[in-house]
């Protein structure tokens, strides 16, 4: 590997390493303007994949890159107002005791079992 020409990984996401944008674990990834012109291609892709609802893991699964650099190009995105990152209802806190009723328990299963179902074989 020549060490003076950079990776296609660290070409995607800038030179970044990290971003402040935090993913729910149940997010899902809506296109809110669908014009792409002066994205790179990564990110005119997602705006494109984006005009159905979908998880973020999904997204990186489909454009073959880690969730990590996912992240960042979706926080350009949203900077930008070409996606907006839609949040499932989090089940209720937990007590202070640590523990949580089954029907947190349950709703939380419930999301789980319905985005597996509603993975693409």
């Amino acid at each position: 590997m020549d060490p003076d020409v950079p990776d296609g990984l660290f070409m995607v996401v800038g030179g970044r390493s990290g971003t402040t944008l935090r993913l729910d674990p149940f997010a899902l990834v809506v296109t809110e303007r669908a014009d792409t012109s002066g994205l790179s291609l990564e990110q005119a892709d997602i705006v494109r994949i984006c005009d159905r609802p979908i998880a973020p893991a999904e997204l990186g699964a489909r454009l073959g890159i880690p969730l990590g650099a996912v992240t960042i190009l979706l926080a350009d995105l949203v900077d930008q107002g070409y996606i907006v990152i839609r949040s499932a209802d989090r089940p209720a806190k937990r007590a202070a005791s640590g523990s949580a009723s089954p029907a947190d328990d349950r709703r939380l299963l419930e999301k789980l079992r319905v985005g597996l179902i509603n993975l693409p074989v």
